[in-house]
């Protein structure tokens, strides 16, 4: 049997049906109302531990179950402010009175909050330009984005441009589509002059041209439009890639449907290559078994490598290839470019070796010299033949450049 409550408490029952002791004090408290400031108080349920509120209750009984201080509410103002003190609390030790207030919040500086129009199709409807904020997830130990983050940015843009013109979700022609033809990127060289730093905003202008009836060039400008430039925007970065239209039932090389052709006219940018009229295109070499070669950086596919293609994504590339670099080099350089071509699918499953080695200068494979303050290196990806490829196979070729740390 339950002990009966003290003479000099009342018992109350809770909106979920449990019945408590209430010490008459905060009873009284309950029922008391200034009439001269507008000011009402409630009752809060005293917890029997050092005054803290107890755990548990569930919402519906919310209001009823706060019990460890009167709350004031001040109908003048709509504001509230609360109070404790040893009397209203029901303790009698005058060690326990303490008083907090809320007060009226202070006037806030305006959030830096940017107001961009995020796509826009300009140069009558030719150049796409989308804006990025540098999120933190992009940025690396020195607060700067890194080479992954401008090659991700670029991919997107790029896919949005295609959503812009062809459709929502929509990455070529239709006409395309229903021939079972797609785009493959063949190679792709970025240039960074400076990596945007976190909160940074840069613009992503690109636009295409096509090379004939079987291939396409894309390009990037990348602007840096943080506000702190007072509009004055710095271009920071450029891209250049090749595409060729693709079947996928034949697994070979097709010709870009005629209508597509056609419609190229109103839609790329002619005559307006990023990286200039004299870029020439240079063969890769094969790093295979040369000298001064890393140890394989050994990669598996995992499923969040995988892009909608259900193959990995070119932008995974990027990062397997630079994490074959000795950590020696990222102390001593800074990543200025990459260039890759791009040789084979990888899939789930796939096993894939990173080697690098120094192109030119001193310990360099080949006979070549490095412009002062800069150094070069080559790469590949190298499949083993495991999983969906039994096969081994060359996947990517690729030439890194590096500048000497300010």
């Amino acid at each position: 049997s339950r002990a009966s409550p003290p003479r000099d408490v009342t018992m109350s029952t809770l909106a979920s049906g449990r019945v408590v002791v209430v010490h008459p004090r905060v009873a009284a408290a309950s029922n008391r109302v200034d009439r001269a400031n507008g000011k009402h108080t409630q009752p809060r349920r005293v917890s029997r531990i050092a005054g803290k509120p107890r755990f548990g209750d569930t919402a519906s009984h919310a209001v009823s179950s706060i019990a460890v201080r009167p709350e004031t509410f001040d109908r003048t103002r709509g504001r509230s402010s609360i109070k404790t003190s040893a009397s209203s609390s029901g303790y009698g030790n005058n060690n326990f009175a303490s008083s907090y207030e809320t007060k009226p919040e202070a006037q806030q500086v305006p959030l830096d909050i940017p107001h961009w129009h995020s796509r826009a199709l300009i140069t009558n409807g030719r150049v796409f330009s989308e804006t990025f904020p540098v999120r933190f997830d992009e940025c690396g130990p020195d607060k700067r984005s890194t080479m992954r983050t401008v090659a991700g940015m670029i991919q997107e843009c790029a896919c949005n441009h295609a959503q812009g013109i062809w459709g929502r979700a929509q990455s070529m022609p239709v006409e395309m589509s229903e021939a079972d033809l797609a785009w493959v990127c063949t190679r792709l060289h970025i240039v960074v002059k400076e990596y945007p730093r976190w909160g940074d905003q840069v613009q992503v202008k690109t636009w295409f041209e096509s090379q004939g009836k079987i291939a396409a060039r894309r390009d990037w400008e990348i602007t840096d439009v943080s506000p702190e430039k007072n509009g004055q925007g710095v271009v920071i970065a450029k891209a250049t890639s090749q595409w060729i239209a693709f079947n996928l039932v034949r697994r070979k090389l097709a010709r870009i449907p005629q209508v597509v052709v056609e419609k190229f006219q109103t839609q790329s940018l002619m005559d307006s290559p990023v990286m200039g009229t004299s870029y020439a295109v240079d063969k890769l070499p094969d790093v295979r078994g040369l000298k001064g070669t890393t140890i394989p950086e050994s990669h598996s596919v995992r499923r969040s490598d995988l892009d909608m293609n259900n193959h990995v994504n070119n932008v995974v590339y990027t990062e397997w290839l630079l994490e074959s670099v000795p950590d020696t080099f990222w102390q001593k350089y800074d990543l200025q470019e990459i260039i890759l071509e791009f040789k084979n699918e990888c899939h789930d499953g796939d096993n894939v070796d990173a080697i690098c080695c120094r192109e030119c200068g001193p310990g360099g494979v080949l006979d070549c010299q490095e412009k002062p303050g800069t150094a070069q290196l080559v790469h590949m990806l190298l499949k083993r033949g495991f999983g969906m490829s039994p096969t081994e196979a060359e996947v990517v070729r690729a030439r890194s450049v590096w500048r000497v740390k300010k």
